[in-house]
């Protein structure tokens, strides 16, 4: 009976938020939550709005009824999708991808109407942030991986964002968004502190505990290890401008004359990174790496480019990552290979990796790699690469940390619209893995950051006509709870979102006697 009577109280609190004056002020707390909305993903960044759209959404979700609820949230999700991406999807991509986000995002408020009055104050409060974690988690595996997820908002926020060591981005998805039934709790009583306090203090310590945390492993755990001349590379946006537009069509014929004229216009693009990766190796430069498909090159001609920088590197003592999109003769898929190629300073490929990830149309060209991160020991640390959309998967970079690498390649190729928080959200990968990562990359922002997640050195491509980015990068990196668990924490919330319906229809059975 204790149950059915907790049960009881939590229905009467639910009934009185629905009063006249609270019913009229739900619009209001609705529009505020969707004028932030848009602000918590992908494009212009509003750190603040991550954590208090969804509290004025759950606000106006609990005084409403649930069939006018229920829609009103999905299209807000809906046309928040449209406004934070505006153009950063292809259009064949964009009406499923909003559709899907007005789905996914009404979900949370859809398992805290149906669990939350069966269960007690405490227990509501994990129901919203458990669902959000879950599909956070399950939308991580489709082929765009979690560059939706709201935790990339938190960038720059360096001590929450040390929780990715221990739980991954779950962690932080989590203590973003539970934040709203807590402050609901509050809301829905009054903010009477005695009435509520069993669902404050545990939020409330968790969070205080998570930064206190984050800032004493930021404090006592800096790198102090010897540090190596890294560049980043991207091709001269002057002599690549209208090449692939130009030459990609017709390539995969075979026509003699076609792949000529395409040869023609590779081979300054090539010549001028090869040079370039000369110099910067005369500078002091020990790693060299390409963006993504820096280089196009034929497959007919691809012994030859990876023999010009096999006597580059064994020439000036370096590592030299090439971005390479080789383009085969062929008429069945796959058309064109991307890779990222490794030779060390004897001359000798270490690595030859192929692009795992292709999104957004990509498969259409390229056939997936096998998924398998290689690692090359060198004087300057263990190094690993992965390209682009691959760094968007936690699970598939964990491999990394699993190997204890300390240095990740992450060559890229961006466009626009999604440049920065594409940027921003690799540098996850490096404070779960606990290691440094480097991100040369076209038509984006080129950064390079510590096992912390601070940021060693930037460079925008649209800024500079042949981008170089250069950092000193730390040569020993560190072992991560997230390295060794994974995504533990997700299935963990998974788990509690199954006990705590579990519960709610337990309380509700016994309800009814």
């Amino acid at each position: 009976m204790a149950i059915s009577a907790r049960s009881l109280v939590a229905r009467r609190a639910i009934a009185t938020e629905n009063g006249p004056k609270n019913f009229a002020n739900s619009w209001f707390w609705l529009a505020v939550g969707a004028a932030l909305l848009p602000f918590g993903v992908f494009q212009t960044i509003l750190p603040l709005a991550a954590w208090c759209a969804p509290v004025f959404l759950l606000r106006f979700s609990r005084t409403q009824r649930a069939r006018v609820a229920v829609p009103v949230l999905a299209l807000v999700h809906y046309l928040a999708s449209m406004i934070s991406l505006r153009g950063g999807l292809i259009p064949e991509d964009l009406l499923a991808f909003y559709a899907l986000g007005g789905v996914l995002g009404v979900l949370p408020f859809v398992t805290d109407t149906v669990l939350r009055t069966r269960l007690p104050g405490w227990a509501r409060t994990l129901v919203f942030p458990s669902t959000a974690v879950a599909l956070d988690w399950a939308f991580g595996l489709s082929s765009l991986g979690t560059l939706g997820s709201v935790t990339y908002s938190q960038f720059g926020f360096a001590s929450l964002t040390q929780l990715a060591s221990v739980t991954g981005i779950w962690g932080i998805t989590f203590l973003i968004v539970w934040l709203a039934p807590v402050t609901n709790e509050l809301w829905e009583h009054g903010f009477d502190w005695r009435a509520t306090y069993p669902a404050v203090i545990p939020f409330a310590a968790v969070l205080l505990l998570t930064i206190l945390l984050g800032e004493l492993r930021l404090a006592f755990f800096e790198s102090t290890v010897p540090t190596v001349r890294v560049t980043a590379l991207t091709p001269d946006r002057e002599l690549s401008l209208g090449v692939r537009s130009a030459t990609g069509a017709a390539l995969a014929s075979g026509d003699e004359e076609v792949r000529a004229a395409a040869r023609a216009q590779y081979e300054p693009i090539t010549a001028d990174l090869l040079m370039r990766t000369r110099s910067e190796a005369r500078a002091g430069a020990k790693v060299v790496s390409w963006s993504e498909a820096a280089a196009l090159v034929l497959k007919e001609d691809e012994a030859a480019l990876i023999g010009r920088a096999r006597t580059l590197a064994r020439e000036e003592g370096i590592y030299l990552s090439l971005g390479l999109v080789v383009q085969s003769r062929t008429d069945r898929h796959p058309f064109a290979e991307n890779r990222a190629v490794m030779i060390d300073p004897s001359g000798q490929v270490v690595q030859d990796y192929f692009k795992t990830v292709h999104p957004l149309g990509e498969a259409e060209y390229f056939a997936p790699g096998p998924g398998v991160i290689a690692t090359t020991d060198t004087p300057y640390g263990r190094i690993a690469t992965v390209i682009c959309f691959d760094a968007d998967f936690p699970a598939l970079v964990r491999q990394a940390g699993q190997a204890r690498a300390d240095i990740l390649l992450v060559p890229s190729n961006d466009w626009q619209p999604v440049d920065t928080i594409h940027a921003r959200a690799a540098t996850y990968r490096a404070v779960e893995n606990g290691l440094a990562l480097v991100r040369p990359t076209g038509n984006g922002i080129s950064i390079a950051v510590n096992h912390l997640g601070q940021t060693l050195a930037t460079a925008d491509y649209f800024t500079t006509p042949a981008l170089t980015m250069v950092a000193d990068v730390p040569t020993r990196g560190v072992a991560t709870v997230y390295a060794r668990l994974g995504d533990t924490f997700a299935y963990v919330c998974i788990a509690l979102l199954a006990l705590l319906g579990a519960a709610a229809l337990a309380a509700g059975r016994i309800g009814r006697r």
